[in-house]
């Protein structure tokens, strides 16, 4: 097959090239990004943006078996697509996220690819920050849905959670190893509430199956995800062990934690509530099998403590004021 891959320099994405070109695939990166260090020098390279339309134009002079989208954020980018790769691909994927459920009032999990036609009365459209995120995603599947009812464009569309392993330029999940390697209590509200996460390797080899596959997802939605969900506090209760460090995590409340001042994106992975997607529908049309949450967990702690060369995450240099405040909150609890 001749797949083009937009979103392919970086983390799951580039994985998923590798993975393609691994299998025997002909595949071409389009970015706007250089290569990164490493890039197989067999996967061919464009260098473009996808959001200009000139540049659209150039890749598709030609016609590809498969696009894999992995960088659509917006719905004039989604039109693009459309308007560029019609006639064009014989199967376009689109990467959405689990972030689109947010944007439902009041949906308890686990929530399901339907939801969003169900409860579509009940979106609501927020501004700023992580809801431009969510808005972008959920009305670039619109527009890529419409297109596969009104012209059939042969589109399929993935909606992953939060993904984790080696190469993640997150750094989310770093954010939390790096705390438990310095050894000073850090702040884990939503402690027990449940998650369902993804290994970027699995992610990568689900890709692949669903590209490979076409007539098994053309005009479809699906949640992709960990066949196992995890609590906050079990993902870094398995993280210390496996880094042999005791754990410091403070399962504070957010209104305390609000009051004074806390930066929640000190602590990405919390949570008010259970926040859990079902994978019923992937796994039973493509039967997806994921790895072990310990040993990809064991494998990302490794990449990252022994491989990383990058900058400490954002959120780590007001680590000292934080610290503080987790020493006022244990002194307020008496613990």
């Amino acid at each position: 097959m001749k797949i083009l891959v937009f979103g392919g320099t970086s983390f799951f994405g580039l994985q998923a090239a590798k993975a393609a070109f691994s299998a025997g695939h002909d595949v071409t990166v389009f970015s706007r990004r250089d290569p990164p260090e490493g890039f197989p020098l067999d996967i061919k390279f464009i260098k473009g943006d996808r959001s200009v339309e000139a540049d659209l134009s150039r890749i598709t002079l030609k016609t590809w078996d498969a696009v894999f989208d992995n960088i659509c954020y917006t719905p004039q980018d989604a039109q693009k697509a459309v308007k560029k790769f019609s006639g064009k691909c014989g199967f376009y994927l689109m990467t959405s996220s689990e972030a689109v459920y947010y944007l439902i009032k009041d949906l308890s999990s686990p929530f399901r690819e339907n939801h969003t036609e169900i409860f579509k009365e009940n979106i609501e459209m927020k501004k700023g920050g992580f809801w431009d995120y969510a808005c972008g995603k959920y009305l670039s599947e619109r527009v890529f849905l419409k297109a596969f009812e009104e012209i059939k464009f042969p589109v399929s569309i993935v909606r992953p959670p939060i993904v984790i392993g080696p190469q993640d330029n997150t750094l989310r999940a770093y954010s939390y190893w790096i705390r438990i390697a310095d050894g000073y209590p850090f702040f884990a509200p939503g402690w027990s509430f449940l998650k369902r996460f993804a290994y970027s390797e699995d992610m990568s080899s689900w890709i692949n199956a669903i590209i490979e596959n076409p007539e098994k997802s053309i005009g479809e939605i699906f949640n992709l995800g960990d066949a196992e969900t995890i609590s906050l506090g079990d993902f870094l209760k398995v993280s210390a062990e496996i880094m042999g460090k005791p754990l410091l995590g403070l399962p504070a409340d957010f209104t305390w934690l609000k009051e004074n001042g806390f930066n929640l994106s000190a602590s990405p992975y919390s949570s008010k509530r259970d926040y859990i997607t079902d994978i019923e529908k992937a796994q039973k049309v493509f039967g997806f099998k994921s790895t072990p949450i310990r040993q990809w967990l064991e494998e990302s702690i490794k990449w990252f403590f022994f491989k990383y060369t990058g900058s400490k995450p954002a959120d780590y240099a007001g680590r000292s004021e934080e610290i503080k405040l987790c020493d006022k909150w244990i002194k307020e609890k008496n613990i």
